[in-house]
């Protein structure tokens, strides 16, 4: 049986065609069935994965168990709408939904760690970490600006700058220059002496103060010092790991 199913440009029309005859009822039947019925092969490595996560113990802290509220939002009509640019400030009509419910977002936000609107903003948009890092960089340091992270292998994460001798891992690394600080081999814990040294030759435009695999709690004094002998780096906490009990006090 022939199937084609072809979406009009920019707009939510779907036209089935079988067998050369096209048919509204067959259309209507195919944007109902759930997703056992229409395409059992997919809904089985759904299913499989679901299986894994219930059985299995995870360990990945950028990683997270959602309600089912969260799925019902993440499965809503709300999927269906593009709405690039910010609340009231869209590059699309028929947003006000969406700009109601993205406001309602920051607002929440903002109340979660207590901060006034008058004095805070708050961009609910990225998806996880690593883009809003880039975020951060792209709007902070001019492309190919200095910045300065934990290494990768010292407990750091991707997105603050990690690349090999040979090649470049991340887009961090790709778009952005990068200076790793490091762990003192005989403690384990930040080098603070050295990273402060480090930036005084480097003078990075930005010093993240953020970890992926470290256990320790982060001297922010240091990195100010560091940040000041860089002759007045921006100090960025990516405290994307933490942010929960940041929130919480």
């Amino acid at each position: 049986m022939l199937f084609l199913l072809l979406a009009a440009n920019q707009s939510n029309i779907f036209r089935i065609k079988m067998n050369g005859d096209a048919s509204s009822s067959s259309s209507a039947s195919m944007m109902n069935q759930n997703l056992e019925t229409f395409d059992p092969e997919l809904f089985a490595v759904v299913r499989a994965e679901k299986k894994r996560q219930a059985s299995g113990l995870e360990m990945i802290a950028s990683e997270n168990f959602t309600s089912r509220a969260v799925l019902q939002c993440l499965g809503s009509c709300l999927h269906n709408k593009y709405s690039e640019g910010q609340p009231g400030q869209r590059y699309y009509g028929g947003n006000e939904h969406v700009d109601a419910m993205e406001r309602l977002c920051q607002s929440r936000c903002l109340s979660a760690f207590g901060l006034d609107p008058e004095c805070w903003g708050v961009n609910v948009q990225a998806y996880s970490g690593s883009p809003a890092n880039l975020a951060v960089y792209t709007a902070l340091v001019e492309p190919h600006g200095r910045i300065m992270g934990l290494d990768l292998p010292d407990g750091g994460h991707l997105s603050h700058g990690f690349q090999t001798p040979r090649k470049k891992i991340s887009a961090t690394s790709l778009f952005f220059e990068s200076m790793p600080y490091k762990v003192d081999p005989s403690t384990g814990l930040i080098d603070y002496d050295e990273m402060e040294r480090l930036a005084s030759l480097f003078r990075p435009k930005v010093i993240v103060a953020g970890v992926s695999c470290y256990s320790r709690h982060l001297d922010y004094a240091r990195f100010r010092r560091a940040c000041d002998a860089a002759g007045g780096a921006l100090l960025m906490a990516d405290m994307a790991h933490v942010a929960g009990l940041v929130a919480a006090g």
